[in-house]
């Protein structure tokens, strides 16, 4: 189980977390933030939810509601 899995899977239990997947990864790069390790890209959507006020997951997943082909 990688990290991914592991942050998905914390959020199915409450957690409020961000599981970087390949929507995510997507809008970053549009966004202009390089490519970036998985801990990396989750650190600075961490940070982007402080900022904004919002709960990780929450931000996660307005991103990945927004996300062409997402839903």
């Amino acid at each position: 189980m990688g990290p991914k899995s592991i942050d998905y899977m914390g959020n199915l239990v409450g957690r409020s977390q961000v599981a970087v997947d390949v929507h995510l990864h997507a809008f970053a790069v549009d966004a202009g933030i390089p490519s970036l390790r998985y801990e990396q890209l989750r650190a600075v959507y961490e940070e982007a939810a402080v900022l904004l006020g919002h709960e990780q997951g929450g931000l996660e997943h307005a991103v990945w509601r927004y996300q062409p082909g997402a839903v």
